[in-house]
């Protein structure tokens, strides 16, 4: 059976030394054989993960919204105007007495000869023209409505604001070649008195 064993490096060199070196102890009884072994350095892969970019927090301002409404506008208000209307005439004609009947003495010659004679004079008569009121002069007031008037404006349908937005980190697995164990040197003793010779 073959077993390493770790034992100081200094005393078993320097006991190999001594037996290789001196001449009054070459050829005598082996008590135990040992080699020298070496032990390579142990490696290993691993993956672990590694923050490429940290996160954080950003703002964003996201700019005012517009819209236009149209809206109804007063131009001129409701008001009262006077008007005057003037007098409706007309001319009509009517007859009108002049000079009633009466009795009255005239002279008068009847058979040649001068006569006083108690007569009757008809009334007379005449057309008159007249200017007669149908309609008098007056003032009416009259309601203008008010006038009204479109326009278009525009107005803020939501006003600009900020916001905050989480970044997450970047991450990324990456590998790396580890040491596990490092490379070492030590004495294995060989059994057997047959592999000492």
């Amino acid at each position: 059976m073959i077993e390493f064993l770790p034992i100081c490096r200094g005393i078993i060199a320097a006991s190999l030394a001594l037996s290789l070196t001196s001449p009054a102890l070459a050829g005598g009884k082996s008590l135990a054989c040992y080699q020298q072994v070496h032990q390579p350095a142990v490696y290993r892969t691993i993956h672990e993960q590694v923050v490429v970019r940290p996160g954080g927090v950003t703002h964003e301002t996201i700019p005012a919204r517009y819209g236009e409404v149209v809206e109804k506008v007063l131009v001129e208000p409701e008001r009262l105007i006077a008007r005057h209307i003037p007098a409706v005439v007309k001319t009509v004609h009517q007859t009108i007495l002049v000079r009633p009947n009466s009795v009255g003495w005239e002279w008068r010659h009847v058979h040649g000869v001068k006569t006083l004679c108690k007569v009757v004079h008809p009334a007379q008569y005449a057309t008159q023209a007249q200017t007669v009121v149908v309609h008098p002069a007056r003032t009416v007031h009259e309601r203008v409505p008010a006038r009204y008037a479109h326009r278009t404006r525009t107005v803020i349908v939501e006003p600009a604001r900020t916001i905050a937005r989480h970044v997450p980190p970047v991450v990324k697995t990456v590998a790396r070649t580890v040491e596990v164990r490092p490379a070492s040197s030590g004495w294995m003793q060989v059994s057997g008195k047959s592999r000492c010779h």
